[in-house]
């Protein structure tokens, strides 16, 4: 099996999808019989590798290779054209690939992009379509056409929660519910504050399940079956009243659109199980069948593109795929979509896939939904609905308008479709042939442990890798690659030396890196004339030795930064922070840009999961309740200083300046102030995301929303006493097994003056920020930054705070761990009036006995026990010293 990785794009709001560039090549064998392309993203890598596609190669003469694409997605409704030219290049890229049911429409294979599979299916005397679940079976078929075949699926139900409907003196929901019974119980179950506007919605549904609800309510179809192709039928009156309903409801505030997230969820979800995943005690949730007395299907599944050179090959092979457990019971569905697999284990050591994951009453409802589901092709057009309601909202249309309109554009868009089909040839790419090394060449395994920094920015990566190629007197081929998954051959240190000759990693495994993995690089820096240790910025080198050695090259830097908008800060009248800004002028800068955002706050600083950047903020303030400059760091919340920088940000929080969530739920909890839709200040982590600009662009901040492209960059304020700065450092090895190092290095040190495959991050080495590139690539508001960053990394004030990307090892379970006292300081103090000073001084006991009992732990040895092992120590150290927290750990201590 061959492996390659496809380029993505990026097409108006679309998801990464695979570009028809074949890349590579890999070491592959010698092959006479024919070569099948298989698409698939990432994270199926795993379960397609390790001899799972032998038999299949050695039953029918051919070879398989692996094309690893970003993840496939995309919508007809608002963009026809872009979409199928995105599902175009995607089925060019391989004979069978991966779809799910947001990707394979009737606009697709009307234009022809896809091969349809019925005169194969129906020939086959080897095919059983009995074993299928039959509406999951017939999800991809219509227009007289099979279009995919399916081996896994979801569910959509509707879960609820019994108590909330116990404290309303409500019966529970029922199958027969109309949408008046939905409505009332909605009302119902809405949470109002005091002055009765709704603070939490009683029933949420993701956008895309409203047209499932309304087919399940009514048994409405979204097209006319009577018409051969079918077309779409949606500007009928009980649709419009449906509608009607459902834009009250929204204005009402007592539904809401989406996952309804948070510790005060909707006691009413429709959704993916059930909503049977995710949200505090989801899994306590009851869940039946949608009302209406069906449920929906969300099928994994494989089609063919219509390019192939070989259908039945091709079709075998998607056939295949449907019966193999790693798949089928993987954890993409609840249920296999061959009744013969449920309950069969992946023969490559997987766990249960999704279904053994899920509460019992979840598993009850999959096995009733399954027989009332209705098949995807059924309801089809369903993502007209949506934009139909997107219209009534943003152009004020009445329900029968809005769906006169989007069934004009769903004809216009299958109007396009027939015109593509007669003029878009489509064919399959064909391999890239391996390269002939010459006499005396090596070839280099360079693993890149960020797949999706690698599948964004290919052709970049391929680039520099040729031309070290060309130019290097010993190597004739490099070898890019990403790792298949966990585990042996993996995506850990272990995995990434044992499987490639270097590597690199998006974050510093140093502290925690079993250090008989990887060489010493300290001899060949010594070496080499290109390179000074001082041009590495701040101490960027000191954080990859140990023992006196250098055990990693420091490729990136990627910092935590502020980005702002000049457009909101012009129209406050705010100065943009040019070169940083001090305390007061940050403070001045929220007040004045709180004016604007009203009850939202201006700055978007909670980043879900920790109190780092409420940290960096108290640290400005003059405060450092963990002094990180010390090793291990000085706890000292009760320092009248510390408690006073305390006080004074989270009044900020309490005044909504600055937003904030309940930190002890991680997350989850009671929101105090949000943050504005689109904030004039956000934090980011930059390379942390899979933004554009390389896939590690990182354009998404802590408050989960897009950077525009106008955001400008610049740091945390400066204080009197502290400055504060985190980053997180991008790194690469040497696998202690490599057959040629020094070749290794020289790759490496390449790597490191290449500043552009790293996407938008700052460059290791001092000597490029300064570089034309970088400032054409990036902007020069991140060059500045990043000589700010450089400049402060060695000043005597800064004090540098851990990153929230950095990797959770053992060295690091402490920095995690004792934030959980502070944070429940903080929420008592912000949420509850608690007194703080108090809060602070048992907070600081409950820490203080944690780091006693974590002192008499060994040093962490990977010979002895894994990192998760080791952890565990920690946790258990926890929960001895505040049983409360036994339940918030929960398995993992056996609670």
């Amino acid at each position: 099996m061959r492996l390659y990785l496809r380029k993505p794009v990026v097409f108006s709001a679309l998801i990464l999808l695979a570009l028809v560039v074949s890349v590579g090549p890999a070491v592959v064998s010698a092959q006479s019989g024919p070569i099948l392309q298989l698409a698939v993203p990432q994270f199926l890598r795993q379960s397609l590798e390790g001899g799972a596609l032998d038999a299949f190669e050695a039953q029918n003469g051919v070879q398989v290779n692996l094309v690893i694409t970003g993840n496939v997605g995309g919508s007809p409704v608002n963009d026809v054209d872009g979409y199928l030219e995105t599902v175009g290049e995607y089925v060019t890229s391989a004979d069978v690939v991966f779809v799910q049911s947001n990707l394979i429409t009737p606009e697709a294979t009307r234009a022809g992009l896809f091969l349809d599979l019925a005169p194969l299916t129906s020939g086959d005397p080897n095919l059983n379509p009995t074993d299928f679940i039959p509406a999951v079976w017939q999800s991809f078929q219509w227009d007289g056409g099979v279009w995919a075949l399916p081996f896994s699926t979801n569910v959509v139900g509707l879960s609820y929660d019994a108590a909330d409907f116990d404290a309303a003196g409500l019966a529970y929901p029922m199958s027969s519910w109309t949408i008046d019974d939905l409505a009332n119980a909605a009302r119902a179950l809405a949470v109002r504050g005091p002055d009765g506007a709704v603070t939490t919605a009683g029933l949420a549904i993701a956008a895309n399940n409203v047209g499932l609800l309304y087919r399940s309510l009514t048994g409405q179809l979204f097209y006319d079956p009577n018409t051969l192709p079918a077309n779409p039928r949606l500007a009928t009156p009980e649709l419009a009243a449906f509608l009607d309903t459902w834009k009250t409801l929204l204005d009402e505030g007592v539904v809401v659109m989406g996952g309804g997230g948070g510790a005060d969820i909707p006691s009413m979800n429709v959704g993916g199980n059930g909503g049977g995943f995710g949200g505090p005690n989801a899994n306590e949730r009851a869940i039946i069948l949608l009302p209406g007395g069906t449920a929906g299907l969300t099928p994994s599944s494989f089609a063919v593109s219509a390019g192939t050179q070989y259908p039945e090959l091709a079709y075998e092979l998607a056939k295949f795929l449907t019966m193999q457990p790693e798949l089928a019971n993987g954890f993409l569905g609840v249920t296999p979509a061959r009744q013969s697999l449920a309950g069969i284990a992946p023969t490559n050591g997987g766990g249960p896939g999704l279904g053994g994951f899920v509460s019992p009453a979840t598993q009850a409802f999959v096995a009733d939904a399954i027989a009332y589901a209705l098949p995807v092709s059924e309801t089809r057009f369903a993502n007209y609905v949506g934009a139909a309601l997107n219209s009534m909202t943003s152009q004020g249309l009445d329900g029968l308008s809005a769906l006169q309109q989007v069934e004009a554009t769903a004809i216009t868009n299958l109007q396009t479709a027939d015109t593509a089909r007669g003029t878009t040839v489509v064919a399959v790419a064909t391999p890239v042939p391996p390269v002939v090394l010459q006499a005396g060449e090596v070839s280099i395994r360079l693993g890149v442990g960020q797949p999706q920094l690698l599948i964004a920015n290919r052709e970049a990566w391929s680039a520099v890798a040729s031309e070290f190629a060309a130019n290097d007197p010993q190597v004739g081929d490099v070898i890019l690659d990403t790792p298949a998954g966990f585990g042996p051959g993996g995506s850990g240190d272990a995995g990434m030396a044992e499987s490639f000759d270097c590597f690199y990693l998006n974050s510093n495994s140093v502290p925690s890196l079993d250090l008989s993995l990887v060489l010493n690089l300290d001899p060949f820096m010594d070496t080499d004339a290109t390179f000074s240790r001082t041009d590495l910025v701040g101490n960027a080198l000191t954080q990859v030795q140990r023992d006196n050695r250098t055990w990693a090259f420091p490729i990136m830097i990627q910092p935590e930064v502020l980005r702002y908008d000049p457009n909101q800060f012009a129209a406050a009248g705010v100065p943009n922070p040019v070169g940083g800004w001090t305390l007061d002028a940050f403070i001045d800068a929220l007040e004045a840009l709180k004016i604007n955002t009203g009850d939202a706050a201006p700055i978007a600083l909670n980043d879900g999961f920790s109190s780092m950047n409420l940290l960096m903020l108290i640290a400005s303030y003059g405060g450092l309740p963990f002094d990180y400059r010390t090793d291990p760091p000085t706890v000292n919340f009760t320092d009248p200083a510390t408690v006073d920088a305390i006080r004074q940000v989270l009044d900020l929080a309490k005044n909504g300046l600055i937003d904030y969530s309940e930190l002890g739920a991680f997350g989850g909890g009671t929101t105090v102030t949000a943050a504005a839709d689109n904030p004039p200040i956000l934090t980011q982590t930059l390379g942390a995301g899979g933004g554009p600009g390389g896939g590690g662009g990182g354009l998404f901040g802590s408050g989960g929303q897009q950077n525009n492209q106008d955001y400008l960059l610049t740091m945390y304020p400066s204080g009197s006493l502290y400055t504060p700065i985190s980053y997180n450092l991008g790194t690469a090895y040497i696998s202690a097994t490599a057959q040629n190092p020094d070749a290794c290095y020289r790759l490496i040190s390449t790597l490191s003056q290449h500043p552009e495959l790293f996407g938008a991050t700052m460059p290791a080495r001092r000597s490029l920020i300064n570089s034309p590139a970088v400032a054409a690539a990036q902007g020069q508001d991140a060059v500045d930054a990043y000589n700010m960053i450089d400049t402060l990394m060695q000043s005597p004030n800064t004090v540098v705070f851990p990153s929230l990307f950095q990797n959770v090892g053992p060295l690091t379970a402490d920095t995690f761990l004792t934030q959980i006292w502070l944070n429940r300081a903080f929420d008592n103090y912000v949420l509850n009036d608690a007194d703080l000073a108090t809060e602070l001084a048992d907070a600081q006991v409950f820490v203080e006995g944690f780091q006693g009992c974590t002192a008499a732990l060994p040093p962490f040895d990977p010979v002895v026990q894994s990192p998760q092992e080791y952890f565990l120590q920690f946790i258990t150290c926890a929960t001895q010293i505040d049983p409360s927290l036994t339940e918030f750990f929960g398995a993992a201590v056996g609670g």
